[in-house]
């Protein structure tokens, strides 16, 4: 499990800290987006993956960005990323980010500090972090829109963890992290429903520029966190693939609050031959979560011989894993779906997390999205997803899953407890988690 750091250096564990917080607050009702269209595509998409190839596809998009890039994310904190972006400034490409800023987050409020000071325009998200526009508990979408004409939809913030500075061209020097997931697709129509997206969300909050910078004279700030790095590199890399379909592909926007519970249970409940998810947690007794197992449920029930796979992340905190243990066996005994024979848990010798929300219907569908399996994730979140039908796409991460199925855990891992010291720190042995990687949302 991840230690705080915070000079004077100390262990203490997660779950007492707010790292391991989602505090709630009361928002207002936004306006729901009804008539979502569907798209057809008939152009390139590109399918990436953490921690093997989302810097390349997002460095090489960034790179090549010549009007915009606008960007609804979580949580950024990934230096290399912020260079990325100046270098887009400095060549006269406009850069807007919406952010999800939370109280504390000093490394983030330098990052975004920089890039207001090269020019990127920087607004607070309306969510909980927002001091007057509390229209959704977290905007956690991760949404880049690049001029006009690129969108990308993930399940990774920029965090060093999500979006590890790998080169696909040298994958010699690879570098640690979460297993992700993301796919970029070249289409106006997408990007302009994407871009209006987060200009309407923008809408619902004041413009401010002094938001950023009150947050370095606040006492509280948020521990630093680490822990032991991977001891192996993951079994196999997975380069991004691009596909150029010879027929239109449908396309389905698929967002919190607005269309997912609307969409996912049905389209659960009607897979014939296999279901297979990755999502950082499932919280089953959740209500909201509960009608998404109850989809599966009923799937099975029609077709007993459905495949259900489902890889999780890790366990933070011994208090986290009694409250694991409870929760599978709800799910099993709600829901029929068993530890082990449907579902794992991320290696972690080859995984800093799995902070993944993917899930693949009968190996021709595939939902890349935001939304971890929380109420807040499916309910009352700004998130984003996109649910695309076409097999060539869904069995590229098809081949992911299948691996990481494979390698992953067969039981509940219980947390590791290490106390570290600096000659630890200092060997490189560690890596550095932000936050907002685990905390639940």
């Amino acid at each position: 499990m991840p230690i705080v750091v915070s000079p004077p250096f100390r262990a203490a564990d997660v779950q007492n800290s707010s790292f391991a917080q989602n505090q709630p607050c009361a928002i207002r009702t936004p306006p729901k987006l009804n008539n979502i269209p569907t798209f057809h595509i008939k152009d390139t998409f590109i399918a990436y993956a953490s921690p093997d190839s989302t810097y390349a596809v997002t460095c090489r998009l960034i790179n090549g960005a010549k009007m915009q890039i606008i960007i609804g994310i979580y949580d950024f904190s990934a230096d290399h990323i912020k260079q990325l972006l100046i270098s887009a400034r400095n060549r006269g490409v406009e850069v807007l980010i919406m952010l999800d800023f939370r109280k504390g987050e000093k490394d983030e409020a330098r990052i975004y500090q920089e890039l207001q000071t090269f020019g990127c325009k920087i607004e607070q998200a309306p969510s909980c972090g927002n001091s007057s526009s509390k229209y959704f508990h977290a905007c956690h979408e991760k949404i880049i829109v690049i001029d006009g004409e690129w969108t990308l939809i993930q399940s990774g913030n920029y965090s060093v963890n999500s979006i590890p500075q790998n080169n696909e061209e040298n994958p010699g020097n690879f570098i640690t992290g979460n297993r992700d997931m993301g796919v970029a697709v070249r289409s106006p129509q997408l990007a302009d429903f994407f871009l209006n997206l987060i200009k309407n969300d923008l809408k619902l909050t004041s413009p401010s520029t002094n938001f950023i910078e009150s947050e370095f004279s606040k006492e509280f700030e948020t521990p630093y966190f680490v822990e032991l790095a991977p001891q192996q590199l993951p079994l196999k890399l997975f380069q991004s693939k691009e596909l150029d379909p010879k027929v239109k592909v449908t396309v389905r926007p698929i967002l919190t609050p607005d269309n997912y519970m609307d969409e996912i249970p049905m389209i659960l409940s009607k897979a014939k031959k296999s279901i297979y998810i990755e999502n950082q947690y499932i919280r089953g007794q959740q209500p909201e979560v509960s009608k998404l197992l109850a989809a599966i449920k009923k799937a099975k029930d029609i077709n007993p011989d459905l495949n259900v796979r489902i890889v999780l992340g890790k366990i933070f905190g011994r208090d986290d894993y009694d409250k694991e243990l409870e929760n599978i066996e709800y799910i099993k005994s709600s829901f029929n779906l068993i530890l082990d024979e449907n579902i794992r848990y991320i290696d972690t010798t080859q995984f800093v997390h799995c902070h993944n929300k993917l899930i693949i219907i009968d190996e021709e569908s595939v939902l890349i999205s935001s939304q971890n399996w929380s109420d807040t994730g499916v309910s009352s979140n700004r998130e984003a997803g996109l649910y695309i039908v076409y097999e060539d796409l869904a069995k590229y991460y098809l081949s992911i899953f299948e691996l990481d199925w494979s390698t992953a855990q067969r039981t509940i891992p219980e947390p590791i407890y290490n106390a570290i010291s600096l000659e630890d720190l200092a060997s490189g042995r560690f890596v550095k988690v932000a936050a907002a990687d685990h905390i639940e949302v």
